[in-house]
């Protein structure tokens, strides 16, 4: 199933705010039902196309950083549209999880109070969780190995996300490896013991970390700078760029170069909206997400042997791990996740795992 994106109004708050502009546009309201075939929804949109004034406003929560590369390429995004549907498609980015948190994302984009987000393991943990695999920490080894997996089940996937969740996946937008970082050098699982370790609120990242002796803590990213400057937790895991572009280096002194997950952010867009768009502006949509996505995922790497440069130049220290040795100790661990999952799902693992 061709993966598809777009986004609309913010309620009763966008429609104030347009109010308060004096615009003259009217906005569009949602039409078809998630239960509806993409056929019928497009045939059902193109017999009712709005009218030359109508404008559609797309709400856009993310709970990463303001000013971060997501933030950026989503803005990116919205230029494209805009410029493709002559304005009539609008999209109103909100970072900083200043709509709420990343689980709060999730509950308000299937109910369409939002119509876009940006999600990265909470998607997958509540949506998708027999099929997680990527989210095993110390399993896949690079960004390729990783979307292989989710393009080769995308069929599967994309039926549950939409019955489910009431979603379309937009696209994904690459993350480089999560890296673990501290204030001190922490080269061997063994020097884990007793570190309290911030991970996402993820079952899998929880029990590997945990089994490698790190007390784990769920904290809300908009909350993990405070947590660290105030030591409730003593480290965090996550892309370079991200944690970088955070500020966290300020409270974090040492990246030990894991790269134990290699994964990415899930462009998603509610069921509703999307099929209530004409089928010129899904056509828009497509194209407006992946012209974004493609851009920002060629850079990836480059992006981050940039930040690395400044950061080495900024006094903060890398530490090389042997990342077998980290797998080999929590290798228990990662087989008792794997036994969780869908037989496809624990397949993928075990053979990377070589067995």
């Amino acid at each position: 199933m061709k993966k598809r994106f777009l986004a609309l109004t913010m309620a009763a708050a966008m429609a104030v705010t347009m109010t308060a502009c004096g615009s003259s546009s009217s906005t569009a309201t949602t039409a078809a039902p998630a239960a509806e075939t993409k056929a019928e929804s497009a045939a059902s949109t193109e017999a009712a196309a709005p009218a030359d004034d109508t404008v559609y406003e797309c709400v856009a929560a993310l709970h990463t950083t303001a000013g971060a590369i997501e933030d950026l390429t989503v803005q990116k995004f919205g230029e494209i549209l805009s410029e493709k549907t002559d304005g009539h498609v609008k999209v109103s980015v909100f970072a900083g999880a200043s709509l709420g948190t990343e689980q709060e994302n999730l509950t308000q984009i299937k109910t369409n109070e939002i119509q876009f987000a940006l999600f990265g393991d909470v998607f997958t943990t509540q949506l998708l969780q027999e099929y997680n695999a990527t989210s095993i920490p110390f399993v896949f080894s690079d960004i390729n190995e990783s979307i292989n997996y989710w393009e080769s089940i995308s069929d599967e996937v994309d039926a549950k996300v939409k019955n489910d969740g009431n979603m379309y996946i937009v696209g994904r937008e690459w993350r480089a490896p999560r890296q673990l970082t501290a204030n001190k050098a922490i080269e061997h699982p063994a020097d884990l013991a007793g570190f309290k370790l911030r991970v996402p609120e993820t079952k899998f990242y929880l029990d590997v970390w945990g089994s490698l002796g790190a007390l784990t803590t769920p904290v809300n990213w908009s909350e993990v700078f405070t947590a660290l400057q105030t030591n409730v937790v003593d480290g965090q895991e996550n892309p370079i760029e991200t944690y970088y572009q955070a500020g966290l280096c300020e409270v974090q002194s040492h990246t030990m170069l894991t790269s134990h997950i290699n994964t990415f952010y899930t462009w998603a867009v509610n069921c509703d909206f999307y099929d209530s768009l004409p089928e010129e502006y899904q056509k828009a949509f497509d194209e407006a997400a992946k012209e974004a996505l493609d851009e920002c995922n060629s850079g990836l790497m480059a992006r981050q042997d940039e930040i690395i440069e400044k950061m080495k130049a900024e006094g903060h220290t890398f530490v090389e791990v042997d990342k077998d040795e980290f797998r080999t100790a929590a290798m228990d661990s990662i087989k008792a996740c794997a036994d969780t999952l869908s037989p496809v799902a624990k397949e993928a693992v075990y053979k990377k795992l070589g067995e």
